[in-house]
């Protein structure tokens, strides 16, 4: 059951491979579908088509992939706030 959902966004995940179109869903703290996710109940989705989404960035200038994980959170939070207009 994953938390969020981004959907239809680019993906850019590092390991070489061309850049594609697939949804991201995150269930606590992990990443657990790169491609196409299911529905899920209760999860907050958000519309990604026309932006990058980078699953698994570690922020290189800190060797921390918390710093990352709170800012998606923050943006979750406010790209949510858009849609709920």
């Amino acid at each position: 059951m994953a938390d969020w959902i981004l959907r239809g966004g680019t993906v850019i995940d590092g390991s070489g491979g061309p850049r594609r179109r697939a949804d991201v869903a995150i269930a606590g703290d992990r990443i657990t579908v790169v491609g196409k996710a299911a529905k899920s109940a209760g999860a907050r989705e958000i519309d990604a088509a026309g932006l990058v989404v980078a699953p698994g960035f570690i922020d290189v200038h800190t060797h921390d992939d918390r710093a990352p994980r709170a800012a998606f959170a923050g943006s979750c939070a406010a790209a949510a706030a858009r849609s709920d207009r």
